[in-house]
């Protein structure tokens, strides 16, 4: 077994090429709603920069250090977003600073965001696009045939040598693994909360020990074959599964949010459009009730509104599939976490798709987007909350093949 790899290519979805930024046309602009945060270089350079008085005056107003709250410790300074909107955007929607000074005057998250990059042990350069971006959503809604990838040559500047961690077993095998695990998410002959559970199935081998990476690979091509997976993969119909699965969603929704965000005005219209009533206490919500008819009537709009988009929600997932480097392979433990996160993200970006189509709402692309967005920056880039609600699954139990049906089921 290879103790080393070689970087020497690029991995990225192939409609990586044909991003481009939708600038002061963007709807949910990414200098809205939540935290801009940076590293010491880009602090200090923001603080020396010089402009324009009101340029330089702003700066100095709105660049500050992390000293407290969920990203202390993680970053080192950002922009203090009074009123929820970033004060160098203008009213065009475009960034003050950037027009004045250049790109190169931003700081790196501002200059990249949606884009990612991180070498990887799948032996490759993987460039990402975040779905937290409307126009990263534009391009899956235009692939029915699901997402491809390339790869290309770096340039040798870019390449780089790596080593496996002595112990880690399946490490070596990330590109095999992580390969066959998207070519299960794109197997249509399932619905896809199936393939995800299908994935399931194949992953838990891998979690309970087994070692013999060719044997797995040879039992995974086969599995969807296998008249006994039908049986398998028949996601529980139990009384109380879809309240199960609307209760955690809740939870996640209430855990994401972020006051004066964009994030609270999309918790509201979704709590009042499903009629969920809550419970407060020293102004926190400590508990709510809610009844299934009013999801199950917003789903059955959404299933009937788009009915020739179920790709889009496929090509969703697989970006985030990829974009977060799922199955994390660095320990078994590690690869039915990154599993167990993967089905929490599904479930609650398929309950906000859902709650784009509740009562009162458009039901329409706009509405799905806007869903999708909020769902992206308020879960998928909220680590910590992400980290601590998959914890708390383990905590209770809850962290079953079974229990993962439960969250795929609505």
């Amino acid at each position: 077994m290879a103790d080393h790899f070689d970087v020497q290519y690029d991995l990225r979805p192939a409609y990586y090429d044909r991003f481009q930024c939708l600038a002061g046309g963007c709807r949910f602009t990414c200098c809205k709603g939540w935290h801009v945060t940076f590293d010491k270089k880009d602090y200090l350079a923001l603080k020396r920069q010089k402009g324009s008085p009101e340029l330089t005056e702003t700066l100095q107003k709105i660049v500050r250090r992390v000293k407290k709250g969920p990203n202390a410790g993680r970053w080192y300074g950002e922009f203090d977003l009074c009123g929820g909107t970033c004060h160098l955007q203008r009213e065009d929607g475009l960034c003050a600073l950037q027009l004045e000074k250049g790109p190169d005057a931003l700081p790196k998250v501002c200059q990249v965001f949606p884009r990612g990059k991180a070498y990887s042990d799948s032996g490759y350069l993987e460039r990402t696009l975040s779905p937290a971006c409307e126009a990263v959503l534009e391009l899956l809604w235009d692939l029915p045939d699901g997402v491809d990838f390339v790869a290309d040559p770096l340039p040798r500047r870019e390449q780089k040598a790596g080593a496996f961690r002595e112990g880690l077993v399946l490490a070596p095998h990330t590109q095999e693994v992580r390969s066959m695990c998207i070519d299960l998410l794109q197997d249509r002959r399932y619905p896809l909360a199936q393939r995800i559970l299908l994935m399931g199935l194949a992953l838990k081998e891998l979690a309970d020990g087994e070692e013999n990476i060719e044997r797995w690979l040879a039992r995974v091509r086969v599995l969807a074959d296998d008249p006994e997976t039908d049986q398998r993969l028949q996601l529980p119909d139990q009384p109380n599964t879809l309240s199960m699965f609307l209760t955690n969603n809740i939870r996640v929704l209430l855990a994401t949010q972020t006051p004066g965000s964009d994030f609270s005005t999309v918790l509201k219209d979704v709590l009042d459009g499903l009629k969920a009533v809550l419970t407060f206490e020293n102004g926190q919500a400590v508990n709510f009730t809610l009844h299934d008819k009013p999801y199950l009537e917003a789903r059955a709009r959404f299933e009937e509104n788009f009915r020739d988009r179920g790709y889009f929600m496929e090509n969703l997932m697989v970006t985030l599939f990829f974009n977060l480097q799922i199955p994390h392979l660095t320990s078994r433990e590690a690869l039915w976490k990154s599993y167990v996160d993967f089905c929490n993200l599904y479930s609650f970006f398929h309950f906000m798709a859902v709650a784009s189509c509740r009562e009162g709402a458009a039901g329409d692309k706009d509405e799905l987007f806007r869903m999708m967005v909020c769902a992206s920056r308020g879960l998928m880039h909220n680590t910590p909350q992400k980290s601590k609600l998959r914890d708390e699954l383990f905590q209770n139990d809850s962290a079953t093949l079974a229990h993962m049906a439960i969250l795929l089921s609505g």
